[in-house]
């Protein structure tokens, strides 16, 4: 039918390269955010994603 054709470099399997690629460029993504609040750190207590249900 038809052949398989291994794209890497020097045997090492493309699926291997392209996750640890993304999961380095996530890693570095992640790390370089500035410190952000969220959105229950106010001390409003106005209510916000963060508050209990009851």
């Amino acid at each position: 039918m038809g052949e398989f054709i291994e794209i890497g470099s020097s045997g090492f399997p493309l699926e291997v390269m392209s996750g640890l690629f993304c999961a380095i460029a996530l890693g570095l993504f992640a790390l370089l955010q500035p410190a952000s609040d969220d959105d229950d750190s106010n001390g409003g207590g106005g209510g916000g994603m963060m508050q209990p249900i009851a």
